[in-house]
């Protein structure tokens, strides 16, 4: 699975897929992006519409990626 971070910035909905381990900043805001799993990802952003590809910055869906593996 690739890493998922999501931007803490309360004002900030970017969600970042595939993003390295060891980047910490938000290309949208520059504030802090928290590592979080699937299981979270899942529940709590997965309806947020800033999702991104960091090696892309295409937008971007797991959800959807996710339901073909079932």
């Amino acid at each position: 699975m690739s890493l998922i971070k999501v931007c803490g910035n309360p004002q900030c909905e970017a969600v970042w897929h595939n993003i390295p381990k060891l980047h910490t900043t938000c290309n949208d805001c520059g504030g802090r992006v928290m590592l979080i799993n699937e299981e979270t990802y899942l529940k709590k952003y997965s309806n947020h519409f800033f999702q991104y590809d960091f090696a892309t910055q295409d937008y971007f869906r797991l959800e959807n990626n996710l339901n073909n593996k079932q």
